[in-house]
């Protein structure tokens, strides 16, 4: 597979995010979100270049994406430090509100604000 690289740049927010394959299931963490992708924490993963059905949760709302599994880090493997275990997800689909939030979320963390669900942890 041909890994690209992110045009945008990406914001730190802690959402629960329900990952479906089709074959499995799996509850995770995102760490980092755009509007093009996000990396979802979790021990266990979907194979790379499966197309996922996501549903990631901000507040009382539910929104429902569509992507495709870039990569994959399982626990043990060799990555650059600090990195955990997980999968870097490119979003193929995404509703408006849930690109608003995402430029929202943006404009909250640059102007140092931290107002939405979602930590803007600096940890």
């Amino acid at each position: 597979m041909e890994t690209k690289k992110r045009n945008e740049k990406r914001v730190r927010k802690n959402l629960l995010v329900y990952t479906d394959d089709g074959r499995f299931d799996l509850l995770g963490v995102s760490s980092n979100i755009s509007k093009s992708g996000l990396f979802i924490e979790s021990p266990y993963s979907i194979s790379s270049d499966s197309e996922v059905l996501l549903a990631v949760v901000v507040d009382d709302e539910l929104y429902r994406l569509k992507g495709e599994v870039r990569w994959v880090k399982r626990p043990g493997d060799e990555h650059p430090a600090h990195t955990p275990a997980g999968m870097g997800i490119h979003i193929t689909e995404a509703p408006a509100e849930y690109l608003n939030y995402v430029e929202y979320a943006r404009y909250e963390t640059n102007s140092g604000g931290s107002g939405l669900n979602g930590s803007t942890d600096s940890s």
